[in-house]
């Protein structure tokens, strides 16, 4: 499989948006309420996530899209922490794949390349947020995540959830042990 890692720019920005709509409809499936699964794919709710994206080209996130033998499949957000307790972190803020894409390497590819753009922003330690029921809490761990808080996360539906925190310290140290 071929693959590529392109950064957010107007001519892929639907894709982004259509990506990340899609993922989270398969990943948090029985996690996520299914009316706001639903709801996000729809068409304009699409065009608001395009055009927020549009206006946030220029914030202090770096956005990525993977494309897989020409088709878009995942995406990857990386940007100061939101959260405050872990203000002198990076977070990576997403990482999503299609069902089509996934155990096959392309979330540590993605992940890889997470932690050069942290490594490049200037930060040493990186946290990840987690749903507490997604899967991909094994991923992290065992790439080097240790756990060390949980988070309520509130979706624009009000549906409340909890986010497991992971944290990874020297990330510059990790990221050569990860390419070994």
């Amino acid at each position: 499989m071929n693959y590529v890692i392109e950064k957010l720019n107007l001519n892929n920005v639907e894709f982004y948006a259509r990506v990340n709509a899609l993922a989270w409809k398969q990943s948090y499936k029985g996690i996520v309420d299914n009316d706001f699964l639903e709801l996000i794919n729809q068409e304009d709710e699409i065009g608001k996530a395009i055009q927020n994206l549009k206006e946030g080209l220029n914030d202090d996130s770096r956005r990525f899209l993977l494309k897989v033998d020409n088709e878009y499949v995942g995406i990857l957000r990386v940007r100061k922490t939101k959260y405050e307790k872990y203000f002198s972190c990076g977070e990576l803020g997403a990482l999503y794949l299609l069902d089509n894409v996934k155990n096959k390497g392309f979330g540590k590819i993605l992940f890889n390349k997470a932690i050069k753009e942290l490594i490049d922003m200037g930060y040493k330690d990186m946290i990840i947020g987690c749903l507490v029921d997604n899967p991909s809490n094994g991923f992290y761990k065992h790439v080097g995540g240790k756990l060390v808080d949980n988070s309520p996360l509130k979706l624009p539906n009000n549906q409340c959830l909890i986010e497991n925190i992971y944290y990874y310290s020297n990330i510059k140290k990790l990221l050569d042990k990860l390419q070994d």
